[in-house]
């Protein structure tokens, strides 16, 4: 009886794999889906069962690799003519993958041309921001790194220095009824207007310790345990300018906040006699010099704003990556065309 669930063959296959009527088998029942799924409009699902066809090993797969190329090349130039570089770009790229040759050099270049844009980044802070000079640089090393990281491969990152001298154009997106627009180069300012770091009163809590002094002695000291929070936020604004639509902005506010403690031991506040069971020896704990508690509480002090810094800083870069990429690194979606040209179904 002829098999018509592909993973019932497959499981065949994964038994039998030298059976070569298995496999034709396998490879008619992807086709005969792939054909079934385009007569009833499901395009992109025809091209993946087509796919599948042409990975059945053993067999001449070239005319099920043509189809998939076929359907993907309609898909990419439907795109392409609506706006949609970067699908049109998926799609056309996985045409050459599944039948190599099949996808004209001009058409994927024109794709890969309209997908890709530019930003020009600028990082400034106000001057009564408290944010230290020392800081800026670093700041906008770290958003640029993040928006390296998580951009996609159309967009090209420039600084706002003279010596960056790279080319910067716009890109084709899908605009409204289905007509295609321009968009971008795009400049970026990320301005940073307040940092502003609180310090709670500082809690103490006395606990207890044992402190030993040779074999069989020990000591119980008490002292105080200081916790200090500190709140600190960082807030500013990033402007997204379309410079092929006249100038037209986008001004985002990104807000900050996090937090760190500040912790120091203060001295014991209170000695203790213990007496020894084997030797009946007395020993009573020695007041410890708590003259150093001041320049100990400073110095966590300035620890604690550090990591407090590193923090908002870290989110912040973080924060204003993600919009960046939210406003000039995404591509409207637009759904297939119902059918293609009738190259695909020969």
């Amino acid at each position: 009886d002829y098999v018509t669930k592909p993973c019932e063959l497959q499981e065949v296959e994964a038994r039998r794999p030298d059976f070569e009527d298995t496999r034709a088998r396998l490879r008619g029942v992807w086709m005969s889906w792939g054909d079934t799924d385009l007569g009833e409009g499901r395009i992109r699902a025809a091209a993946q069962r087509y796919e599948q066809a042409s990975q059945v090993p053993g067999l001449d797969t070239s005319e099920a690799a043509g189809k998939a190329a076929a359907i993907r090349i309609g898909l990419g130039t439907s795109a392409l003519d609506r706006g949609a570089c970067r699908g049109a770009v998926a799609d056309l790229r996985g045409a050459e993958r599944i039948a190599p040759g099949s996808v004209a050099p001009d058409l994927l270049r024109q794709a890969e041309s309209c997908a890709t844009t530019c930003l020009q980044l600028t990082l400034t802070a106000d001057p009564d921001s408290g944010l230290a000079d020392a800081q800026l640089d670093p700041l906008a090393a770290d958003v640029r790194k993040r928006i390296g990281e998580g951009a996609s491969e159309f967009l090209r990152l420039r600084s706002s220095r003279p010596t960056d001298t790279k080319a910067c154009g716009g890109r084709t997106v899908p605009g409204f009824y289905g007509r295609p627009m321009n968009a971008g180069p795009y400049s970026g300012l990320v301005r940073v207007t307040a940092v502003n770091i609180t310090r709670q009163p500082a809690l103490s809590l006395t606990r207890q310790t044992v402190s030993q002094h040779g074999a069989g002695v020990d000591t119980l000291v008490s002292y105080e345990q200081y916790d200090e929070d500190l709140t600190g936020t960082i807030s500013g604004w990033v402007t997204v300018t379309d410079q092929r639509a006249g100038g037209m902005s986008v001004p985002l506010p990104v807000r900050v906040t996090a937090q760190a403690t500040a912790r120091w031991q203060r001295s014991p506040v209170s000695p203790v006699t213990r007496q020894d069971p084997f030797t009946r020896q007395t020993t009573t704990a020695v007041m410890v010099d708590a003259s150093g508690g001041r320049a100990r509480a400073e110095e966590e002090r300035r620890r604690a704003r550090g990591v407090l810094s590193e923090k908002l800083l870290a989110g912040f870069a973080e924060e204003t990556a993600r919009l960046l990429l939210s406003t000039v690194d995404v591509e409207p979606a637009v759904p297939d065309p119902s059918e293609l040209p009738d190259i695909v179904s020969q």
